[in-house]
C-alpha cells in the first residue's frame, strides 16, 4: 500500500519495532537470572582467577584447576573472598604455616581471602585466612580433617581441593546466601527498572519527534504560503501543533524547493498509530563480614596437618591487602 511508501510512517514503525524491543528487554530483565542457591553461575567468567592457582606438583587435572577458578569467580562476585591454591614440588627449608604465611602476604590478599598449600612430598597441607574469614581456627581445622585429610592421604589432591571447596561454598551458602540478598542485581533493582523506563521515554520523544518533523517539512512545502490550509497539522506530540513556538518557528521559515502551493484533496492529515509499550572480575561490595570495604587486617590465622597431626594458630602481619600479585600466568 502507498502508505507505507511515505518517510514518516517508515520512521513511525521503526520506531514502535524499537518500542517493543526495548519493552520487551524490560520485561525479561525484571526477572531474576541468580544462580539456584545450592549451585554455583557458571555464566562468569574465569579466565583471571587462573592466576590463583599454582599447581606446582603437577597434581591438578585441567577439569579441577577450571572448577577451583568457577568457585573463585562466584566467591569473589558474591563476598569478595578467594582462595589461592598452591601444590608445591619440592618441600620448603620452613614449617608449610611458615611458608603459607609468606605467600599469603606476597600476593597482598585481603582479609576475607585464602591460601591453600598442599605438599605431596610429604602429605602437608596448611589452610591461612584472612583475620575476617567468616570460619574459626578451630573450623578451619575440622574442615581439613572433615574434607581434605583423607583426599591428600590417597594422593587424591584435586578431588580433596574440590571437596573442601564445596564444603566451603555450602557454608557460604547456609550462612550468606548467594549474595543477591545484598548484592545490586541490575536486572531486578528498582532502581535500573525506574531508569530502563526513563530510557524508553526518552527513546520515544526523540522519534516522536523526528517523525513530527519529517510530517510538518512535507505539509509545510505543500500549504506554505495558504492562508487558510484546508487540512490542520496534528503532530504526534501535541506541543509542535498549530500556535506553538515549534509550529511558529518552522512556518516562517521558507521550505526547501519554494512553496507548491495548495494540493490535492486530502492533505497531510494522517494521524499517529500507537507504539507498543512495555517495560573485578568479580569485585562485589558485599562481605561476609557485611563490610561494604575490604579493610585492612592485623593479622591472619589457620590450620593444617602433617605427620605430627593437626595445627593452628596465628601470626602478626599483613594479610589484609588488596591481592597485588598471582602466579604470572
Amino acid at each position: 500500500m502507498k502508505v507505507f511508501q511515505k518517510t514518516w510512517v517508515a520512521w513511525l514503525v521503526t520506531a514502535a519495532m524499537i518500542a517493543c524491543a526495548v519493552g520487551i528487554g524490560l520485561s525479561k530483565g525484571s526477572g531474576s537470572s541468580a544462580p539456584a542457591p545450592s549451585g554455583l553461575d557458571t555464566s562468569l567468567s574465569t579466565g583471571a582467577y587462573e592466576q590463583w592457582i599454582g599447581d606446582f606438583a603437577g597434581v591438578l587435572t585441567d577439569e579441577q584447576e577450571k572448577q577451583i577458578c568457577l568457585y573463585n569467580a562466584n566467591w569473589d562476585q558474591r563476598y569478595g573472598s578467594i582462595i589461592v591454591v598452591e601444590t608445591l614440588a619440592d618441600t620448603p627449608n620452613v614449617s608449610l604455616e611458615e611458608y603459607t604465611y609468606n605467600r599469603a602476604e606476597e600476593f597482598e590478599l585481603g582479609a576475607y581471602d585464602g591460601y591453600l598449600t598442599i605438599n605431596p612430598q610429604n602429605g602437608d597441607a596448611y589452610f591461612a585466612v584472612g583475620m575476617d574469614y567468616p570460619l574459626s581456627d578451630s573450623q578451619v581445622g575440622v574442615y581439613l580433617s572433615q574434607y581434605l585429610y583423607d583426599s591428600v592421604a590417597s594422593g587424591e589432591y584435586g578431588k580433596g581441593v574440590l571437596t573442601l571447596f564445596s564444603a566451603l561454598n555450602q557454608y557460604y551458602l547456609d550462612n550468606y546466601g548467594d549474595g543477591s540478598a545484598t548484592v545490586a542485581r541490575p536486572q531486578s533493582g528498582v532502581g535500573s527498572s525506574i531508569m530502563g523506563w526513563v530510557m524508553l521515554l526518552v527513546i520515544l520523544l526523540v522519534i516522536a519527534t523526528i517523525v513530527d518533523n519529517l510530517r510538518y517539512a512535507t505539509y509545510r512545502q505543500r500549504y506554505y504560503g495558504v492562508l487558510n490550509p484546508p487540512v490542520v497539522f496534528r503532530p504526534i506530540l501535541f506541543w509542535h501543533g498549530p500556535g506553538s513556538s515549534w509550529y511558529r518557528r518552522r512556518w516562517r521559515q521558507p521550505p526547501p524547493g519554494g512553496s507548491k502551493g495548495p494540493g490535492g484533496p486530502g492533505g497531510f492529515d494522517g494521524g499517529f498509530g500507537g507504539f507498543c509499550s512495555g517495560p573485578r572480575p568479580g569485585g562485589s561490595s558485599s562481605r561476609p563480614g557485611g563490610s561494604s570495604s575490604r579493610p585492612s587486617s592485623g593479622g591472619f590465622r589457620g590450620g593444617g596437618f602433617s605427620s605430627g597431626g593437626f595445627s593452628g594458630g596465628g601470626r602478626g602481619g599483613g594479610f589484609g591487602g588488596s591481592r597485588g600479585g598471582g602466579f604470572g600466568r
